[in-house]
């Protein structure tokens, strides 16, 4: 059997007491560490937060100005707009009571001047005529209507207004007649009457056609202003046609005289290469045809007339070298340029660097021995002579010297020299026409099989190899190739 778990014993209530409160002061120590914790972190975020306060705020004080300005702006647009709406209702209004006061003139006038028209034309035998005066009134309105439409229109309005007051002088002339000649009547009422006539369609006129009228005035005073800024645009629009026509003419007379300076160019310039090339068809007619078969093996444009003409002269200098490059050119790869074939083109027939061939390489070396030989006798000046004349004096030549240790200008035993003389070679010798030993040309003749040829033969090298002065050196090369030339012819 599994035995029981040990049960814990209870705590006290001082312990329970002690626990709580150990509780309660972790609670609030980490109470404290939060509040303490979030004013440390306003402190550092204050000053931020107060910069975007005041961005804020600023913010909301422009949009509040703003607003403000906008809703001064409509109030003050709506004032004007309700000024100008009550000023345009007082027009309105004022027009149309001046207008039924100029119809009640017009009425009132009417009802004087026409009864009068009318009896002046009453005539029981012709009745008709009393349609006369309704004629001259309706001439009258309809002169008035026309300088109505002729006034809108923007046309002349004289001649209808001239027509309005003729209707209506004539009427009053009726009127005022009829009541002179009337006693009846009596010429008061007949002057009334004439006035009456020509009030009604004046009042009218004066009504309708007063504002307009001067509208009219301005309006042909801005036309004449127009007018005249039409004429001056036209103007300035003639100044710069005529400006452009010259700047055009002039640019054409530039690009003509250019292009006849380029034709004239060309011209000189074709010229001087078919003399050019008359001159190298006659002075090099070799290289002229490598030239011509060139630049007929080339497409038109892709090589220069100098580079052509330098590889005519190379084809035909070196010919040989020159078919090897062809060859080289048609077989290599896009990749490789042909300027660097003829190195190789040359190697390949030559076996040399370019610009040598075995006759210049020849001609090089027996260049390199006749400068050795120059410089070998430039070696024996007068001051060595004299030198040696001083020693022979002093020593003795070579018939003092019964051994012969001194034979060739050799002293002492195993060749050492023991005079001054001859780079230290050879002893000094007194008399350079002195025969020619058999030994030293036996040496000079084996020197020239060794080298193959005795043209190869030089002062310097039978110097070396016999030990002598230059003199007697030259004249043993000389010997040896009289014979050697006698041999070989």
């Amino acid at each position: 059997m599994t035995a029981a778990p040990e049960e814990k014993p209870a705590l006290s209530w001082a312990e329970q007491s002690a626990a709580a409160e150990k509780i309660r002061t972790e609670t609030d120590l980490t109470r404290q560490q939060a509040e303490e914790e979030l004013r440390r972190r306003a402190q550092l975020d204050a000053p931020e937060m107060a910069k975007a306060q005041a961005r804020a705020e600023a913010i909301a004080r422009k949009a509040r100005e703003d607003a403000e300005a906008a809703e001064k702006a409509r109030v003050a647009e709506a004032a004007a707009e309700q000024a100008e709406a009550e000023r345009v209702a007082e027009v309105t209004r004022r027009e149309e009571r001046a207008a039924r006061a100029v119809n009640i003139g017009v009425a009132a006038a009417l009802l004087v001047a026409l009864p009068l028209q009318l009896r002046a034309f009453w005539n029981p035998d012709r009745w008709w005529e009393v349609a006369v005066p309704f004629v001259l009134e309706g001439l009258a309105w309809v002169f008035i209507r026309q300088a109505e439409a002729a006034i809108t229109a923007r046309r002349m309005v004289w001649h209808y207004l001239a027509g309005v007051f003729a209707c209506s002088a004539f009427a009053a002339t009726v009127n005022v007649l009829d009541g002179v000649l009337h006693p009846e009547i009596g010429p008061i009422f007949g002057v009334v009457g004439g006035v009456c006539s020509l009030a009604g369609p004046g009042i009218k006129v004066l009504h309708e056609f007063g504002a307009r009228d001067k509208q009219a005035k301005a309006t042909r005073a801005e036309r004449k202003l127009a007018e005249a800024e039409a004429k001056r645009a036209e103007a300035e629009a003639k100044a710069r046609e005529a400006e452009l026509e010259h700047k055009r003419k002039v640019e054409a007379e530039r690009r003509e005289e250019q292009r006849a300076a380029t034709e004239a160019q060309k011209t000189a310039e074709a010229k001087r290469l078919a003399d050019q090339d008359e001159q190298r068809k006659a002075t090099y007619p070799e290289v002229w045809e490598r030239y011509e078969a060139i630049l007929a093996a080339n497409p038109l444009g892709s090589i220069s007339r100098d580079r052509a003409w330098t590889d005519a002269q190379r084809a035909a200098a070196h010919p040989v070298v020159w078919d090897r490059y062809t060859m080289l050119v048609t077989a290599a790869p896009t990749s490789v340029k042909p300027a660097e074939l003829w190195p190789a083109a040359w190697r390949s027939v030559y076996a040399l660097p370019v610009g040598q061939t075995p006759e210049t390489l020849r001609a090089e070396l027996s260049a390199r021995a006749a400068v050795d030989e120059v410089l070998a006798e430039a070696d024996y000046t007068s001051e060595k002579a004299a030198v040696d004349d001083l020693l022979t004096h002093l020593f003795g030549g070579d018939d003092d010297d019964p051994s012969g240790t001194r034979k060739g200008g050799r002293g002492g035993p195993g060749g050492s020299p023991t005079t001054l003389g001859g780079k230290g070679q050879g002893g000094p010798r007194s008399d350079d026409d002195r025969p020619l030993e058999e030994a030293d040309l036996d040496t000079v003749r084996a020197l020239a099989d060794e080298l193959g040829s005795a043209a190869k033969l030089s002062a310097s090298n039978i110097r070396k190899r016999v030990g002598c002065r230059p003199a007697y050196a030259i004249r043993l090369r000389d010997a040896v190739k009289a014979e050697r030339g006698i041999e070989e012819s």
